[in-house]
């Protein structure tokens, strides 16, 4: 049974000390003093006299001060037994006692936390709680306790507790709110040990510690205790696993005081479009759970249905979306790798784009096993001459001539050969490590076109978002230029569109500006593109994503789009480069909508930076000719 106190116990954590202010009294009765030994003295008559006087009115204040002194004396012996009480009482207490700051620190903990923490009380003092919470029970347990309440009250709350040997315990905290006491100014928690008591665990604490707080479902522990539960069942009863991923749920519930309310919303939402032996949990980061009662292919069904209903959820930030990954589950996976497997799931539908529903193969794993090892060994490449650059050159139809190049980056392996770009820039992107290529790149691009013999060529490079966003983007430039001779007018950086959304980048696309540097907007079409965004931003040329070519020989829609860009950029003076032009058909199409600067495999391959300096990017071959490919 908890020791926590009843409503007639005292208020305070502690016994308060003796009520301050009798050095008034103390002054006053010196003052008496005083003034008792010097008046007699300008009184008239014999000096005995006077001297008895005055005796006679020192007896009453030495009568005071002496009941004083025996109250004083009577206060601090019981001030020191309350004490000594108190500290008898919580060092017997079998419940341990501790007492926390409003900082949520501990100042006390009595010596029953030792058994059950596996650390002494002096090892707690001055520490903050919260670390030692389990992640998924500190909202329960702090969320009420962030504001002042009522002095003096109570609550009950249940929480998992890591013990010096990194286990959790689950302990039950009877809370007292003293830190509107003036002589405590303290939380105090007289806790109970309920990990196990009897013949097993308290069915309702164990529900509190198995729930989500916020949508009430099944948290991640709860999940894995299912997944051990029913993976003894399969063979018999098969059972599929979807992880659902909302694309947009930080946005929908960045609102101050909208995540709550959004996450019911689609907890009830989602629940709606369950049969009724599936089963809804939530996992990490935000994610949704479904154990389908079925095979992979229900599991699907049900995944497409969820991601389907999402859409008509409406949220502050607008609908939302969703990638799902499934697996069907198996005696012999453990709940972890059967989690792990629903990741390598969800990564390869977010891959394939919004809405996207994939389920786990042996190829996801050989595939995952691969990018970790390139991920490896990306981050010596650069030291180890691996990396090096091509140029794409950027054709002018009308005067029939090369007028820039985009510089790539390429990586060959030395046991994988040659590494798609697609497949290792992500890793980079996803590391500091893309800030180093960036820098790299810049400087061996700009090094490399300034030793051409033409003085007019330009060079593009992609700069990625983390480097645009580090704050050193211009001083990499300025430094490549200065280092390599190459005027700033031939330089022409590539940046994506929501990049310019940040009023910081801006700036700083303003500063290369200044300096003579050109500004692309690189795969233009693919985001936030409009006309009120453009007017204004420091951008001088757009770059049409190829994706737009596609079928764009017989779509007369495609046909639509590619005029409207290429009018959207006349129209704000900005020329339009058109990516991925790999047919004369396409080449001739676009020529005779008006596209004038183009760029791909129907003029020319990538060039090596022998190539280039060879000279071989002025060879441009006839409008709808069969280009030559470079040796």
């Amino acid at each position: 049974m908890t020791t926590a106190p009843d409503l007639g116990q005292p208020a305070a954590a502690v016994p308060a000390p003796p009520a301050r202010g009798r050095t008034g009294l103390l002054a006053v009765l010196s003052f008496g003093i005083a003034l008792t030994a010097v008046v007699p003295a300008f009184l008239p008559g014999h000096p005995l006299l006077r001297a008895l006087i005055a005796l006679l009115g020192l007896v009453p204040i030495t009568a005071a001060l002496t009941a004083v002194c025996r109250r004083q004396h009577r206060l601090g012996s019981d001030l020191r037994a309350s004490q000594a009480a108190f500290r008898t009482l919580v060092r017997s207490s079998v419940d341990p006692v501790v007492i926390l700051d409003d900082q949520l620190r501990v100042t006390f903990a009595s010596p029953g936390i030792a058994p059950l923490l596996g650390r002494e009380p002096g090892d707690l003092v001055g520490q903050p709680l919260e670390p030692a919470i389990h992640p998924d029970d500190r909202g329960n347990l702090f969320g009420s306790h962030t504001s002042r309440g009522e002095n003096g009250e109570f609550a009950v709350r249940t929480a998992r507790v890591r013990t010096a040997d990194g286990q959790w315990r689950l302990v039950q905290a009877t809370v007292r709110d003293l830190r509107n006491d003036p002589d405590a100014g303290a939380l105090v928690l007289y806790c109970r040990d309920v990990t196990s008591r009897g013949r097993g665990v308290d069915p309702e604490l164990l529900e509190l510690s198995l729930t989500d707080p916020v949508t009430g479902l099944p948290n991640r522990t709860a999940l894995s205790r299912r997944l051990a539960t029913v993976q003894r069942h399969v063979s018999t009863s098969p059972v599929a696993l979807v992880l659902l991923s909302i694309d947009d749920l930080a946005a929908a519930t960045a609102r101050p005081g909208t995540e709550e309310t959004v996450l019911r919303v689609l907890t009830a939402r989602l629940a709606r479009e369950l049969r009724g032996e599936d089963w809804l949990a939530r996992g990490k980061d935000g994610d949704f759970v479904v154990l389908v009662d079925g095979t992979v292919s229900d599991a699907e069904v049900v995944a497409t249905r969820l991601i389907t209903t999402l859409g008509y959820v409406a949220t502050p930030a607008g609908p939302l979306s969703a990638t799902a990954g499934v697996i069907g589950l198996a005696a012999d996976i453990d709940p972890g790798e059967a989690l792990r497997r629903a990741d390598l799931a969800l990564y390869s539908a977010r891959t394939a784009g919004v809405g996207s529903v994939h389920r786990y193969d042996d190829a996801l794993r050989n595939a995952q096993d691969r990018r970790s090892t390139l991920a490896v060994d990306l981050a010596g490449a650069l030291v180890r001459g691996e990396l090096r650059l091509a140029f794409q050159p950027v054709v002018d139809v009308v005067l029939h001539r090369t007028v820039s190049v985009e510089a790539l980056l390429r990586w060959r392996h030395p046991e994988l050969g040659d590494i798609s770009p697609q497949e290792f820039v992500p890793l980079a992107e996803e590391s500091p490590l893309i800030t180093e290529l960036g820098r790299w790149v810049l400087s061996e691009a700009c090094e490399t076109v300034a030793r051409t013999t033409d003085d007019e060529l330009s060079v593009a490079v992609n700069v990625s978002a983390r480097q645009v966003r580090s704050g050193e983007l211009v001083s990499d430039v300025v430094a490549a230029l200065e280092s390599s001779g190459l005027p700033a007018s031939r330089l022409i950086v590539e940046i994506t569109e929501s990049m310019l959304l940040d009023e910081h980048v801006a700036a700083d696309l303003e500063a290369l500006r200044g300096l003579g540097v050109r500004i692309a907007v690189d795969d233009f079409g693919t985001g936030w593109s409009s006309l009120a965004y453009l007017v204004g931003m420091p951008v001088d040329l757009l770059k049409m994503d190829q994706h737009f070519l596609a079928d764009v020989e017989t779509d007369p829609q495609r046909r639509a789009l590619c005029r409207a860009i290429l009018q959207l950029g006349t129209s704000l003076g900005l020329p339009v480069i058109v990516e991925g032009v790999a047919t004369p058909a396409v080449l001739t199409l676009l020529s005779d909508m008006g596209h004038r600067f183009v760029q791909g495999y129907a003029f020319s391959r990538p060039l090596e930076a022998e190539q280039l300096a060879a000279g071989v990017w002025r060879t441009v071959p006839e409008l709808g000719a069969a280009p030559e490919v470079p040796a």
